[in-house]
């Protein structure tokens, strides 16, 4: 069905409604009285015959009809819209919308996010990072280490292979591990990941400029700001602390990013609730993304504990509030952290808003990163708006045939 179907039919009951002629009783009652001598047709009237439907908004078997048909309406003009604001990048996120804007920070002085936002519901994965690497002129030239030692399968768990010569590098990967999480990443090759992801996320796509404006030279030191209008972003500290530990029905924090006060248990990927990767409980590692399928933060988002440190883009603070040059807060436990390492990331530990980050240039074998983004409206929204404009023609073009009748 679509918008033009819609409106087809709600013209073929208007042009009815032109030529027909009432009685001066005939508008309020429910059953139209037979057709008056002269206009054809024998006695009758009612649904069935198309002259003698009256069609008033909300009541009666031809309103209903009418109802019916403008929501499959808006259902088709909020579809259409869908597919209009489909993503034409080469792959898309799962996102998670994080709501509740203006809530209270926690103890640690995290969490305060002034408004909507959304998260990938999971790390960035190993295909995902190798298609930016084999359809960028970063990676081909591999600008400021975009790909480093610390993903090849021989040296870590991250999976990324390079080949070739500077300008035409080429990138692979074993299958098997395309969807455990990239490793290895500095926080501008993840900048420069989110520049050319909202550029086009093609082989002429921009990865210097876009949501963090950077420099061919730049590849330490301190983070670049982003932009105040950037689309999608490596998330703050503050979003990253609320998207895992803000619960909103309870408007409050839960002690661990697995919407729980209890410590998530160490194992290998599974369905067991409150399960995480970490104190090496994985023999490979990373895990698949979202393979701990029941254990999420209260908004949704997987692996928030466990499998790998995730950068923000925020810069670090020592523990006197004192911002750090050249770092950027890097949360989350990761597969390598032990039991009384990863004790410190409780939402209550005043660790979390000092010394819980790393030099901006580190590319460690358990970092890595999720992406933050604007939320798209509601489709919910999109199919009301659909249905009150729908209404709303068809109410104007109702009053218009009543003043021509009334006219004459």
């Amino acid at each position: 069905m679509n918008a033009s179907i819609v409106t087809s039919a709600f013209e073929s009951f208007d042009a009815d409604d032109a030529v027909r002629t009432y009685e001066p009783m005939q508008r309020k009652q429910r059953r139209p009285e037979p057709r008056r001598k002269g206009h054809g047709g024998s006695a009758g009237g009612g649904f069935q015959c198309r002259r003698n439907k009256h069609h008033t908004w909300g009541s009666g078997a031809g309103a209903r009809l009418a109802d019916l048909r403008a929501f499959a309406g808006a259902i088709a003009l909020a579809f259409v819209g869908m597919v209009a604001s489909a993503s034409a990048a080469p792959f898309d996120f799962t996102w998670r919308n994080v709501l509740q804007p203006g809530n209270a920070a926690s103890q640690s002085g995290l969490g305060a996010v002034a408004n909507h936002f959304q998260i990938s519901a999971y790390e960035t994965t190993v295909s995902q990072y190798a298609y930016f690497l084999n359809n960028s002129s970063a990676g081909k030239t591999n600008v400021n280490q975009v790909w480093t030692s610390n993903m090849n399968t021989a040296t870590s768990s991250g999976g990324i292979s390079q080949g070739g010569s500077s300008g035409n590098f080429t990138y692979t990967f074993d299958p098997s591990i395309a969807n455990r999480p990239i490793v290895g990443v500095s926080w501008f090759s993840a900048a420069r990941f989110v520049n050319w992801y909202v550029n086009g996320g093609n082989a002429t796509a921009s990865s210097e400029t876009g949501t963090y404006t950077l420099s061919s030279g730049t590849g330490t030191g301190a983070i670049a700001t982003r932009s105040t209008n950037a689309k999608v972003w490596l998330p703050s500290a503050d979003e990253w602390y609320k998207a895992a530990f803000y619960n909103p029905s309870t408007s409050s924090y839960t002690l661990w990013p697995s919407n729980s006060n209890t410590v998530p248990t160490a194992s290998a990927p599974t369905a067991t609730a409150n399960t995480a990767n970490y104190n090496s409980a994985n023999a490979a590692a990373t895990s698949v993304v979202g393979g701990y399928t029941n254990t999420t933060s209260a908004y949704g988002a997987f692996d928030m504990f466990g499998n790998t440190k995730e950068w923000t883009d925020s810069t670090g603070k020592s523990s006197g509030s004192v911002t750090v040059p050249g770092t950027a807060y890097s949360l989350g436990a990761s597969w390598a952290s032990s039991s009384v390492q990863a004790g410190i990331f409780n939402s209550q530990t005043s660790q979390f808003n000092s010394q819980l980050y790393v030099s901006s240039a580190n590319t460690g074998a358990t970092l890595g990163f999720r992406v933050a983004a604007v939320p798209e409206p509601s489709n919910m929204i999109a199919a009301a708006l659909g249905l009150g404009g729908l209404i709303a023609v068809h109410m104007v073009k109702r009053r218009k045939l009543a003043l021509a009748r009334v006219a004459g």
